[in-house]
């Protein structure tokens, strides 16, 4: 292995601001060693859970995508596709953080192991919600079209997905606000009879706030929350509690996770009342 990853291994607490604007200057020279990294973590999986403090394949997810190195897909999705309690332990907050980024960064328009990955009832449903998150990444950068999100996120709504109260009908009924609630009005309110939604998501009403924005101020808003490729790998990572001194970063449950998706879903509504209550007054 080149001197240079080795010497970023581990999250020691201090961000290796250095070493990583090396090899992204060296880009060409590092992919086939990333990509190695990604191979092996999937494959000795185990040695990463004996050691809590190993980031090395994070590194290597975050900086292939800010590369979007289509090779990286398949590792990626595999890697996910893993047992929960193995990809929550070796990915950690990424999951729920930036894994959408990711997936959008390195799929090249590919969205087919994504809906895969998303309609796979044995799939963590927070990897399925990353799944989902991706389609509006998707679309901020141009890569898919509104009328595309709209045809799969109705068949979705009417037949893919196992009609049971879940996160991932939660997120889709949230993405679906921020692209197209509208058009898919109809189906989002089969979804409220049949009680499909947790209610620390968003309530109908808050669907119908949602209706007449235009595409140029949905996808503002979209990027306001970071719904774009990943671009820059020190920006995402540098804050990091792991890379702050004396603050000890443990790997988070499930319930932990459930908590922060609902304090993220509240501070977004507040975020889109805000923009639309700015929008008026202009």
């Amino acid at each position: 292995m080149n001197a240079l990853l080795e010497q970023i291994k581990y999250a020691n607490g201090k961000f290796p601001e250095e070493q990583i604007r090396q090899i992204i200057s060296r880009k060409e020279e590092f992919i086939p060693e990333l990509i190695e990294i990604l191979r092996s973590a999937e494959d000795n999986y185990n040695e990463i859970l004996g050691k809590p403090n190993y980031f090395l394949h994070i590194y290597a997810a975050y900086l292939l995508a800010q590369f979007n190195e289509e090779q990286s897909f398949s590792l990626i999705i595999d890697l996910i596709s893993l047992p929960d309690e193995i990809v929550f332990k070796i990915f950690g907050d990424v999951v729920t953080e930036d894994l959408h980024r990711i997936l959008a960064s390195v799929c090249k328009g590919n969205v087919q192991p994504v809906k895969e990955l998303l309609e796979n009832e044995n799939v963590n449903e927070y990897i399925r919600v990353a799944a989902i998150k991706t389609f509006p990444v998707l679309w901020v950068e141009g890569v898919i079209s509104k009328d595309e999100i709209i045809k799969y996120y109705r068949s979705l709504l009417k037949e893919k997905l196992k009609r049971e109260r879940s996160v991932v009908w939660g997120s889709l009924v949230s993405s679906c606000c921020e692209i197209c609630p509208d058009e898919l009005y109809e189906e989002i309110k089969e979804a409220y009879k049949d009680n499909l939604i947790e209610n620390f998501y968003i309530s109908l009403e808050e669907v119908e706030e949602n209706f007449d924005i235009e595409d140029d101020e949905r996808i503002l808003n979209l990027k306001r929350r970071g719904y774009e490729f990943i671009r820059d790998t020190i920006k995402d990572l540098e804050y990091w509690p792991c890379f702050q001194q004396n603050i000890k970063s443990e790997p988070q449950n499930g319930t932990h996770i459930q908590r922060k998706i609902a304090d993220k879903k509240k501070k977004k509504r507040k975020q889109v009342k805000a923009s639309r209550k700015n929008q008026r007054r202009k």
